[in-house]
């Protein structure tokens, strides 16, 4: 849909963010939904940067309402958003058990097998509050980086959850989408290739069930080696750099030439009552 077709007479069925901010049409929440656009769509590029899939292109985000946002971007990097709000329809949230019983860390383990299962997701990761990854399996980025992806993709859920349209987001970029679901004060993070959102949205249904009861802050973070291990997360390569001289800057230059062969001159004695 073009700007100018719903600046014209779609108000009804959507609105615009400018990138000066004004708002043409009725978001249905006061301005506050509008408001709350740019501040994800920011938040949605970075995380598309840290991850390399390209630009972001759209948004959409499943609550008690569903949202559908498109975004094109200036060269100076401010975003236009055309979105379209509309009723969201009802799902069933089923319940499940898991092998590990009450335990918290073997049920985060499992569920991102159970979402990595689904075709065409590469990666998925459980990130906490604290930004901490404490489960992640599949082909991510590195884990500093898939911590930063969480944090912003919990600020997205908690800046959209706010105007009733959040529980699930679905990030669209040029090269890949990210999805985004809420686990209480936690979020479950996963790259997809798929365009099919039918069973991830049942799965990850089936996943905040399984955890709805778990406390993910007692979940240890995951460290490097069962990363590592598992070839599920690579680190960059640390920086080379050369070694510090303790001494000063050795002289170069014809000037100097020969100068670190020689001893250092010693003072010439005077000889008694001459100055």
């Amino acid at each position: 849909m073009s700007a100018e077709a719903m600046d014209g007479g779609h108000e009804r069925a959507g609105f615009v963010v400018r990138p000066d901010g004004t708002v043409v049409g009725d978001d249905g929440a006061a301005g506050a939904l509008a408001a709350a656009l740019p501040y994800a769509g920011r938040l949605a590029r970075r995380a598309g940067e840290l991850v390399d899939v390209g630009d972001l292109r759209a948004m959409e985000a499943f609550g008690t309402r569903r949202l559908t946002v498109g975004v094109t971007w200036t060269p100076a990097g401010e975003g236009t958003y055309r979105a379209v709000p509309t009723p969201a329809e009802p799902r069933t949230v089923p319940t499940f058990m898991v092998v590990g019983g009450a335990d918290p860390t073997a049920a985060a383990a499992h569920c991102v097998e159970r979402v990595s299962a689904v075709e065409g997701v590469r990666w998925s990761s459980v990130v906490t509050a604290g930004s901490r990854v404490v489960a992640a399996v599949g082909e991510t980025t590195a884990a500093s980086r898939l911590a930063e992806v969480g944090t912003r993709m919990l600020a997205i859920l908690r800046s959209l959850e706010d105007q009733h349209v959040a529980g699930f987001v679905r990030l669209g970029f040029e090269q890949g989408v990210l999805v985004g679901a809420s686990l209480g004060r936690h979020a479950l993070v996963a790259r997809t290739d798929a365009t099919d959102d039918d069973e991830l949205l049942a799965t990850i249904d089936e996943i905040r069930a399984i955890l709805a009861d778990r406390d993910l802050s007692t979940v240890p973070t995951q460290d490097r080696a069962g990363l590592a291990g598992s070839g599920t997360v690579t680190e960059p390569a640390p920086e080379v750099t050369e070694p510090v001289p303790s001494g000063p800057p050795p002289l170069v230059g014809a000037r100097f030439a020969g100068a670190g062969d020689r001893e250092p001159r010693r003072p010439r004695r005077r000889r008694f009552g001459v100055r």
